[in-house]
This record gives C-alpha cells, sequence and structure tokens, in this order.
C-alpha cells in the first residue's frame, strides 16, 4: 500500500499543507476528549507520521509502522508512493483579456433555457468566440475554463490556474451547497433560483477543488450532489460523498442527463423539486427508529423446549439469538441440549451441532435414545458393569434415521478445532441446508488459543462476537455450552470461565445443576427441591427482562429425557418420526 491509498483508506478527510498529508483527525486519538483537528501529519518525503498532541496521544513512527498498526503492508517502492503527492503548485493568475459575451452565446444559452440576467449575474464571459467561465476565490480571479458553443463542446482551461469550485464566491453558508457536475448545470439551478449552485471545474476526472477549497467546505452542513447521469458522474458522486463525508451529503435523483437537460425537459418547478427532495446518503449504523419495522409478537420465529417452566419464563429459543449454557462437569448440559435439538427437528428446525468431548459415535447414540423414549427401548446385561445397559429397538433404526436424514448435521472435521473453521461451516450449514438451530459444545474446546489475540479470554470474546452476528445474519439460533470457574457449589452467571464478554453478549444464560447424593441429604434440598434430580437456573433472558428464575426436573437414565414431574407427558413424547407416515425411499430402491 502505498501514502495515497493509505490516506484515501485511513485519513478522509484530509487536507495537505507542503510534503505534509493532514487528516481532520488523527487515526489514533480522534482528536481527543476536546475533539482537536488537524493535529497529525504524514509526511510525504520523509516518510513518518507524528501526532502532536503531546502527552496526550503523542504516536509517531515511519509510514512502514503506520502500515502495520493498520493491518496494511507498506509498498516497498518508495518513488511511486512519492510521486503521488508533491508539493502544492505556485498557481498562476489568468491573464488573458476577457469581454461580455456576444449574441452568438447569449442564444446558445437561450436555447438551454439559460437567461441573460444569469449569464451576467454569474459574470459568463468571452474570448475569441468562446464562452468563458470565470472560477473567483475571495473575489480574486483564479481560473477561466473556456468552452465552445456547440452541441459537441470542446473544454479548455487557462494553464497554471488553480482548480476551485465555480460559483463559490456567490455562495450563503446558511443555505444548503448543491455541486454539479458542470457549469451549464449550475446556470440551470441558477436559473430555478436555487441558491450556492457551484460545479467541479474538470468533471469527475479532477477533484483537487475539494483539497484547494477545503476549509470553505466545512462551512456547510447540508451539501446536495448532482451527478450526470452517466458512469463518469455516479463516480463523481461516489468520490464527492466519501470526501466530504456522508453525514451531510444528499443526492438528486433526476431521469435526464443532467440538470441542464432536466430544465429544458421539465422546467423550473421540476428542478426546484428534484433538488427540495434530494435523498440523504445513509449512514452506516445509524437508522430511524421510526424506519424500523414493528416487533410482531406472533411472527417471532422460535423452538420450544417442550419443558413447559423453561418456555414459560424464555418464550422459547427465539431466532437471532445466543444461549449460553453452564454447569459442572457430568450435570447433564451436553443431554439436555441433545434434548432441544431433537424439539427442534420435530418442529421442522434443521440443526448443526458441534461436540468437542464427544465422539460422533456416541453422540448419535444418546440422541436416539432421546428420539425414541422409554417405550422403544431394548435392553441388554453388560457383564462389566453389572447392569441392564438401554439400547434402541433395532427395527426402529432405519425409520428414525430417515425421519432426520436432512435435518441433522454435525462437524465432522476433527483435525482441527479452530474456531473460525467451526463458524466457517457453521455459515455453510445455514446457507445448503438451512440449518437454524446450532449447538458448540462447548467453548473450552473450540481453540479460541487460534485467533491472534493478546490473550485467551479476548480471544473467547472475539468467537462469542461473531456467533451474536452469526445468530443475526442468518437469523438462526446458537446454543453455546461453557464451562465454570469453580466446581462446587450452586453458581450464577459471573461463575462462567472466560471473558466476562461471554454472558454480556448472549440473550439468555442458563445454568444447570445436577444434585449429588450428599445434596440430597441435606434440609435445605428436601425443603425446597425434593424429588428432582437437576435444577434448572435462568440467570438471565433478555426478551423478557426475567433472571434468577430456577425449577427443577428430573431426569430418566435409559432415554437420557429430562422432564418435569407433572409432565410425564415428556418423557413418553411420542416424536414425529414415530406418529407420521415416513416411506423410506432406499428400501424401496428409488435413487434420489
Amino acid at each position: 500500500m502505498n501514502i495515497e491509498e493509505f490516506a484515501n483508506k485511513y485519513l478522509q478527510p484530509y487536507k495537505t499543507h507542503g510534503d505534509e498529508i493532514i487528516p481532520e483527525y488523527c487515526p489514533f486519538c480522534k482528536g481527543g476528549p476536546k475533539n482537536e483537528k488537524y493535529k497529525f501529519a504524514l509526511n510525504v518525503t520523509k516518510r513518518t507520521f507524528n501526532c502532536k498532541r503531546l502527552n496526550n496521544c503523542d504516536k509517531k513512527g515511519t509510514f512502514r509502522q503506520l502500515c502495520e498498526k493498520f493491518g496494511e503492508e507498506a509498498d516497498r517502492n518508495e518513488v511511486n508512493s512519492q510521486r503521488n503527492y508533491k508539493k502544492p503548485k505556485a498557481y498562476i493568475m489568468p491573464k488573458t483579456a476577457l469581454t461580455p459575451f456576444g449574441q452568438t452565446i447569449g442564444e446558445y444559452f437561450k436555447k438551454r433555457g439559460i437567461s441573460q440576467q444569469t449569464l451576467e449575474r454569474r459574470e459568463v464571459s468571452e474570448c475569441n468566440g468562446a464562452i468563458a467561465f470565470l472560477y473567483r476565490e475571495e473575489g480574486k480571479l483564479v481560473l477561466v475554463k473556456y468552452r465552445t458553443p456547440q452541441k459537441e463542446p470542446k473544454h479548455w482551461r487557462e494553464e497554471g490556474g488553480k482548480p476551485v469550485f465555480w460559483g463559490m464566491d456567490l455562495c450563503d453558508p446558511q443555505y444548503p451547497l448543491v455541486i454539479v457536475e458542470g457549469e451549464p448545470d449550475a446556470l440551470a439551478l441558477d436559473e430555478c433560483n436555487i441558491k450556492n449552485a457551484i460545479s467541479v471545474p474538470s468533471g469527475a476526472e479532477d477533484l483537487s477543488c475539494i483539497e484547494n477549497c477545503w476549509e470553505w467546505l466545512n462551512q456547510f452542513k447540508k451539501i446536495k450532489i448532482w451527478g450526470d447521469n452517466d458512469e463518469a458522474g455516479k463516480k463523481m458522486v461516489d468520490k464527492l460523498i466519501l470526501r466530504l463525508g456522508q453525514f451531510r451529503c444528499f443526492i438528486v435523483n433526476s431521469p435526464y442527463k443532467d440538470a441542464n437537460e432536466h430544465l429544458m425537459k421539465e422546467g423550473t418547478e421540476s428542478v426546484r423539486k428534484a433538488v427540495e427532495t434530494a435523498r440523504e446518503v445513509p449512514v452506516a449504523g445509524i437508522k430511524r427508529l421510526a424506519d424500523v419495522t414493528k416487533l410482531d409478537y406472533s411472527q417471532i420465529e422460535r423452538v420450544q423446549s417442550n419443558i413447559k417452566k423453561l418456555d414459560m419464563i424464555l418464550g422459547g429459543f427465539r431466532m437471532g439469538e445466543l444461549t449460553v449454557w453452564t454447569g459442572f462437569n457430568s450435570s447433564g448440559k451436553s443431554t439436555l441440549l441433545g434434548q432441544m435439538l431433537v424439539e427442534s427437528i420435530d418442529q421442522d428446525f434443521p440443526v448443526f451441532a458441534y461436540s468437542g468431548e464427544l465422539t460422533l459415535h456416541l453422540f448419535k447414540e444418546w440422541i436416539h435414545l432421546q428420539m425414541v423414549g422409554p417405550e422403544n427401548l431394548d435392553f441388554f446385561y453388560d457383564y462389566v458393569e453389572n447392569h441392564d445397559i438401554a439400547k434402541v429397538k433395532a427395527e426402529v433404526i432405519s425409520k428414525l434415521e430417515n425421519w432426520y436424514k436432512d435435518m441433522f448435521y454435525v462437524y465432522d472435521s476433527y483435525t482441527t478445532n479452530e474456531p473460525m473453521k467451526i463458524l466457517d461451516l457453521c455459515e455453510i450449514a445455514a446457507r445448503r441446508y438451512d440449518c437454524k438451530v446450532f449447538l458448540i459444545d462447548n467453548l473450552m474446546t473450540t481453540g479460541c488459543d487460534g485467533i491472534k489475540s493478546d490473550n485467551y479470554y479476548q480471544s473467547q470474546s472475539i468467537f462469542v462476537g461473531k456467533l451474536v452476528e452469526f445468530t443475526k445474519r442468518y437469523n438462526v439460533h446458537v446454543h453455546l455450552v461453557a464451562h465454570p470457574r469453580k466446581t462446587v457449589g450452586m453458581l450464577n452467571k459471573m461463575d462462567i470461565a472466560g471473558s466476562g464478554n461471554i454472558t454480556d453478549r448472549a440473550d439468555n444464560v442458563i445454568g444447570i445443576h445436577r444434585f449429588n447424593m450428599e445434596e440430597k441429604n441435606t434440609d435445605g434440598y428436601l425443603e425446597k427441591y425434593a424429588g428432582f434430580d437437576t435444577l434448572v437456573q435462568v440467570f438471565k433472558n433478555r426478551f423478557r427482562g426475567k433472571q434468577d428464575v430456577e425449577f427443577g426436573l428430573k431426569y430418566d437414565f435409559d432415554s437420557k429425557r429430562f422432564y418435569q414431574p407433572d409432565e410425564s407427558e415428556t418423557r413418553n413424547k411420542k416424536y414425529s418420526w414415530e406418529t407420521a407416515n415416513f416411506v423410506n425411499l432406499d428400501e424401496l430402491g428409488i435413487e434420489v
């Protein structure tokens, strides 16, 4: 990257003075608490930078170091980099003798809808039969531009003049500025009594007038831009917006080639209306509240857990949200989340799961047990463990797999656990397979140390931030498991290990606590949690504003299903693989 490219990308807006590029604000301190302007300078000749807010910012170094701070690589060819910037010219004031315009020029503009009074007000002159446009700055003549009065005119300007805006000396800063691409367009706006109409001196090709008039331009809070209806005009508009700032720019729309043609075709009222209704340039990140679509609760896409108390607290798992789950080892987090994935499929939401601790074979076995429930289990006696172990009845497995074949996807790239790789595959699953519910189990196994960052916690924060962006971009729900710091006692959301941003960014934070035998023998358990195997603690629910709500669940060891004591239908629920009529195309010999 050379100096010009860097300045255009990172230092806009800027001015130049001698060998220095001076942006409005330092790219590091942004002017500090006092918003100090023009304190940063990038020297083109020495290839050094320096912020002059001493004892406050005091950033300085070489251009190469500056590029490195912004993640760019400096151009090795210093000659090319310096060639893009030269010391300002010593402009030569125009000396050509001019005369008032004659009948030929008057008739030429009359056909274009421009009156003699407008031409005189704008000092339109003549030189050897050519139209002469006088460019003034603070009353001084600094440039003369010429144009032949023909349908296909030729343009030239007096050598050595200073490029400024034509008509700037007639402008009043209390009114919006209107920039057009040519002098006839500015005359057309003047003819329509539109104030502050100015023209660039060389169309879209040369916008050095911005640099030369920077302080003058800063007087105007609103700038309307009317470019020609062609590629060059669109480029000019884009360049002006980039240099002048989106926040104050408005674009005039017209079906005609330019403002002068609009006047000739539609008249003064139509031209005025076009300028008055110029549309503002959208600023990324800012939106009018009135333009925000009203939330329709009945249309929010969400997945129910089929655990009534949890659904009453959360209102379901909404698309565009992140839920963080925590709990000690063997508390049941992964098992309960497997049940949530099965519920998602049953509600026609395809799922994608990353399990960093379970092998795919074991993960599938547990999911199958939850899908079939206690009524579809067989048992075999394990002589090593010395007890019966549940397994899915063989005759239902084919029907089961046919049910979720195009609904359940898993992470199958265990040669790497880099978080960005996991996120990339999540995006592919969302786009190719329309997956709507995602499980990342767990944060500690995603290899966040692979993210370039100063520390591990910041790496986690970056990954969680990208997960949040992912939920919004694809309108999906992500379940993320994060282990707690401590290993005993009851938890709260502050006990989640890692960056505090994990819980700050999450929409829901839920803790799972499994009661051990020692706890079940305490008076506190008998008084409050008697009969429960597991405690669910909702630490945070952003949508409903609920926090620190808890309830108990029972657990069926064989089918690995959680349920409330008064909801045996959850324990014995028949999912749609069992209640709907599916035809296995493979068994019929039909290729799909």
